[in-house]
């Protein structure tokens, strides 16, 4: 989940634009969250889905909920998960290529030019004249 928020915050996304038709779609959204809300009651409230009559499995006290996902993701659903990982990497590798783009507000080194740079170029002593109100040491 990290990396995906990551890979989203690289996109570098115009919120301006997004924010451009929120009020025009407001009244849609409402009204599909009221619906949405209403089949989540709708469906935890059932009696049949309250009342299933599964029993709730009792485990031993040396029982460990990571070991055990550790197990069914690599024995019974290795496929899946590495199917998973190799298409969010190649979502992550897309991600950076997108935003690796050549931008002229980005400011850049160039490593080369700066290994070549002598004092000479960098520094500069200027003598100045003092000024006329301190005392001279």
């Amino acid at each position: 989940m990290v990396l995906f928020l990551f890979v989203v915050m690289m996109l570098d996304i115009n919120l301006e634009q997004l924010r451009e038709g929120f009020w025009r779609w407001f009244p849609f959204g409402a009204l599909l969250a009221v619906i949405m809300v209403f089949q989540m009651i709708w469906v935890l409230g059932n009696r049949q889905t309250a009342e299933t009559g599964a029993q709730v499995i009792k485990h031993a006290a040396n029982y460990s909920n990571t070991k055990e996902l550790g197990r069914l993701i690599y024995t019974d659903y290795v496929y899946p998960f590495e199917l998973a990982a190799v298409l969010l990497l190649v979502a992550i590798v897309a991600a950076i290529a997108l935003t690796l783009r050549r931008r002229k507000d980005v400011k850049s080194q160039e490593p080369n030019k700066q290994v070549l740079v002598k004092k000479a170029d960098r520094l500069r002593i200027v003598s100045m004249v003092a000024d006329g109100n301190e005392e001279r040491q």
